[in-house]
């Protein structure tokens, strides 16, 4: 949730009154008092953490769902809903301390025409109905000339402003620039980050920093081109030619499909899906500053400070030292909760191809998620730090120490998916495809399934005190 009470993100419900917008008729999935949990087993009641379940509907392929969102009680009922006039799949939306949301979804289905999976193109925060206080089309942000979507994951920060995961339309010649081959294609996707400054009263918004994977490549292939160099003496770098396969869909890009920040040490991490690798960023540099290697708290600019999961993709380790596999959700525990400071990482634990059987979305590609075979897992690390740097251990790769590891033969996640600390020290974990979220202690023990009313990316749970406003 928004820490600042009196920032943009947690004024909402001021400007819901002033500025009414008509909102299009949507089907809903539930009404309030509605039983929508299709079952809750719960196997050890004195450990659960009570709390009230937040539930938004969401899949990455089939993105004509409603973009809806509800609360739930202890019984599964619907306590609080937040209607909407937006489509689209793939993502999740942020419960507000005003009990508004931060939420993405698709206006025009002819915009995001032909992009990758998860993309959208309005960004909104609601007020405690859902109704939109302040809206931004993606049509509207001019950006190095190329046209973009939002995509996949966006965060309310401390500060009132809002980070949103970006598709950058590049074009071959542009790639061909910085060395990076299309291949066969006539699109490129240079995956990003932005940080949009909102403005309620005036419904408008201001981009205050921005990072772009186009500016941090490497490349081996064209001695003649830019950003030649050997990918293994570069792990601050990432190699645009690494993938092998971009499965679903095969449209060049990075596939970053979830993001997080640390307000105390200024740093981002995201999570590349084609990568299998969470990236740290360093985002107390300037924007001029994160297109470059200088610069920052850090002194890199905008490289890699840590990456993990995968030393194959800066070639310091092949298949066996590869621990995710199209993982999701990487996350910061909080401050104040169990394993604060630590990243939790949800690792669906994928094969390739596996995904690749999927296609390219639809009825058909969610019948295929649910055939699909495995066990997910999450893993709690820490980034083994010297003296303010990461380290690299004497292998090549960077260093980190497993704090937690929890797998179970019956949880398989093959498309997105969650893990989020609660206050106990329990994980809550989603499982997109299987429409359920499990609760789970310390000790590896399930305390607690539920099998909800539709997918979902994350799911969490807040205190009674937390969401204490949307019952007044």
């Amino acid at each position: 949730m928004a820490q600042d009470a009196d920032n943009a993100t947690g004024r909402p419900n001021r400007q819901a009154d002033a500025r009414p917008r008509q909102r299009q008729q949507s089907t809903t999935i539930a009404s309030i008092g509605d039983a929508v949990m299709k079952k809750i087993d719960l196997a050890l009641p004195d450990e659960l953490y009570l709390g009230y379940l937040f539930w938004h509907q969401a899949d990455e392929l089939a993105t004509d769902v409603v973009n809806y969102a509800m609360l739930l009680d202890a019984e599964g009922k619907v306590v609080h809903r937040w209607d909407t006039d937006l489509t689209g799949g793939g993502h999740t939306s942020y419960l507000l301390e005003s009990g508004g949301l931060l939420r993405m979804g698709i206006r025009d289905r002819k915009y995001v025409a032909g992009q990758p999976v998860a993309v959208t193109d309005t960004l909104q925060i609601t007020d405690t109905t859902g109704q939109a206080v302040w809206e931004l089309s993606a049509k509207n942000i001019h950006f190095n000339g190329n046209k973009i979507t939002f995509h996949h994951d966006m965060l309310p920060m401390p500060n009132g402003n809002i980070l949103v995961l970006i598709y950058e339309e590049i074009s071959p010649k542009e790639a061909a620039a910085a060395g990076w081959s299309a291949g066969k294609g006539k699109t490129v996707w240079s995956d990003g980050v932005l940080e949009i400054k909102p403005n309620l009263e005036k419904d408008s918004h201001e981009i205050v920093w921005y990072w772009r994977f186009i500016d941090h490549m490497i490349q081996d292939q064209d001695a003649k081109a830019a950003n030649y160099g050997v990918i293994a003496d570069h792990p601050e770098k990432i190699d645009g030619h690494f993938p092998r396969s971009y499965a679903p869909m095969n449209a060049v890009r990075q596939h970053l499909n979830a993001l997080d920040y640390h307000p105390g040490m200024d740093q981002i991490v995201v999570s590349s899906f084609i990568y299998s690798e969470i990236w740290l960023i360093d985002h107390s540099t300037t924007t001029e500053q994160a297109a470059s290697s200088t610069g920052g708290r850090r002194g890199k600019g905008g490289d890699l400070l840590f990456r993990y999961g995968n030393p194959a993709a800066y070639a310091r380790g092949t298949e066996k030292e590869r621990l995710f596999q199209n993982q999701h959700d990487a996350n910061w525990v909080d401050e104040g909760l169990p394993g604060a400071g630590n990243l939790l990482v949800f690792n669906n634990n994928t094969g390739t191809s596996s995904i690749a059987r999927v296609g390219t979305g639809g009825a058909a590609a969610a019948l295929a998620q649910e055939q699909l075979k495995g066990i997910s897992n999450v893993h709690e690390i820490s980034p083994t730090v010297d003296n303010g740097r990461y380290v690299i251990e004497k292998a090549g790769a960077f260093e980190a120490k497993q704090i937690w590891f929890w797998e179970h033969k019956d949880f398989f996640a093959p498309f997105q998916g969650g893990a989020r600390r609660l206050p106990n020290g329990n994980t809550l974990l989603t499982d997109t495809v299987g429409r359920r979220v499990w609760e789970v202690a310390s000790d590896g023990d399930v305390i607690v399934r539920y099998k909800g009313p539709a997918p979902a990316f994350k799911a969490f749970k807040y205190s009674a005190e937390q969401v204490a406003n949307l019952f007044e």
